[in-house]
């Protein structure tokens, strides 16, 4: 009975896995949705109390890689935002068939529909925010450079800045002005 629940939620999970990742959970590759796709599987399967090696052979991997997935699982959950959300969405679709009905209504196939245009906007604008974040972090360096290049022309004429300022009399600004046009035009 146990290898028959396998096998059945396996199926079913599968089938999740390759809707919210987007890819086929047995190609043989290391692109990123489909090793996203087959760690939410192998944990997910793990969770709900199949052995190692069983689901190992059912996604075609060695025990050891399910035992690697179930270690890293919290590392992908807290660095990649986008494997979070469809773990999560992956998880509670799975959760529900808990009470073995595997066959999902047609609204809940609406629904996952919906749920995937959402989190394809979601994942956009996490990228248009970590954009924005890059802009706003490299203008800052250029106001800083900016800044820094001010204060070094500032500071190369600190010195006549001063001598102006001190030797200036109150109202006499313009005709200072005028002289110093005179001094460095050279009438």
């Amino acid at each position: 009975m146990k290898n028959k629940n396998l096998i059945k939620d396996g199926e079913f999970l599968m089938k999740l896995c390759e809707e919210y990742f987007q890819c086929k959970l047995l190609d043989k590759n290391r692109k990123i949705n489909n090793v996203n796709a087959r760690v939410t599987f192998g944990v997910l399967m793990r969770r709900r109390g199949y052995g190692f090696a069983d689901i190992g052979n059912l996604i075609e991997k060695h025990h050891a890689t399910i035992i690697h997935y179930m270690k890293q699982l919290d590392m992908y959950l807290h660095t990649d935002e986008d494997f979070n959300i469809k773990f999560t969405l992956v998880k509670r679709d799975f959760d529900r068939t808990l009470n073995n009905s595997y066959e999902p209504s047609n609204e809940n196939v609406s629904l996952l529909y919906r749920n995937r245009g959402l989190i394809n906007d979601i994942i956009s604008i996490n990228i248009e925010k970590k954009v924005l974040y890059l802009e706003i972090d490299n203008l800052k360096k250029e106001l800083n450079r900016e800044r820094d290049r001010t204060t070094s022309s500032t500071g190369r004429v600190q010195k006549l800045i001063d001598i102006v300022v001190q030797r200036t009399r109150l109202g006499r600004e313009e005709e200072t002005e005028t002289k110093l046009n005179k001094f460095y035009n050279g009438i």
